[in-house]
């Protein structure tokens, strides 16, 4: 019952989707019955075509989006500590997060070539902005008397940095963490359908360029499953490492 009342919408819609299709509202040509696309689904599964194209995107995106967290958990709280780094860092922040980085394509295609290599280095790039902004504003937005209570208790800035800001900056240390993972998804499927031979977007754009309709619909609704498993892990792991803060948020 609970399952649902959690996925009722979803399930809502795949049934009005089949019923259209059925009744010949929609084109089945253009739109397949959803029963079939889930056919579709389990028969790509089974001869293990999705799970080596998947596996070919989460390399690319798990490497750029883990080199995002690496470099911009630790630049963007210490652009909040000091005010010499963020003057440094600010402007480039400032210039570049409106900047639509998956028109940099070319650029990394051309320097980095067709591999893995320019597909990672977009994730990273693009996944790297929501991560640095929401670490920053997360430790810049700890209570300055936490801070200057643990000075005054004998605390080194190492320990008040592990005890005092670390924990309070974490609820938006997670809101970039889950951020950074839907950008880093959305780009690394963009830049499959651009420039690769391999991957769920490379999937996706090919099976639509070859009329595959159904093999199309199949790939974005592994896309979107993907995505939401991936969401639902990080939403646990935040749920784990913040049940203090759950707990002051219920109470």
């Amino acid at each position: 019952m609970r399952l649902l009342t959690r996925y009722g919408s979803v399930l809502l819609l795949a049934a009005l989707w089949e019923a259209a299709a059925r009744l010949g509202i929609f084109n089945r040509v253009l739109f397949p019955p959803a029963t079939v696309i889930l056919v579709r689904l389990g028969s790509m599964l089974w001869e293990g075509v999705l799970v080596q194209e998947a596996g070919q995107s989460l390399l690319r995106m798990g490497t750029g989006f883990a080199l995002a967290l690496a470099v911009g958990i630790p630049l963007g709280m210490l652009m909040a500590r000091s005010r010499k780094v963020e003057g440094f860092f600010a402007p480039i922040f400032a210039f570049g997060f409106p900047v639509p980085k998956i028109g940099l394509i070319p650029i990394f295609l051309l320097f980095l070539g067709l591999g893995h290599g320019s597909k990672i280095a977009l994730v990273f790039l693009d996944a790297l902005f929501p991560v640095v902004l929401n670490a920053f504003h997360g430790v810049r937005l700890v209570e300055r008397q936490f801070i200057w209570s643990a000075r005054a208790m004998g605390d080194s800035e190492a320990a008040i940095l592990r005890r005092v800001v670390w924990p309070a900056a974490l609820p938006h240390i997670f809101t970039g963490i889950r951020l950074g993972l839907i950008v880093s998804l959305i780009v690394v499927f963009l830049s499959e359908m651009v420039s690769a031979g391999s991957g769920l977007g490379h999937v996706m754009i090919i099976s639509a360029r070859n009329f595959k309709i159904v093999d199309m619909y199949t790939a974005i609704l592994s896309i979107g499953l993907l995505g939401a498993l991936l969401d639902r892990a990080v939403l646990a792991a935040r749920a784990q490492a913040l049940q203090w803060y759950e707990g002051e948020a219920a109470a």
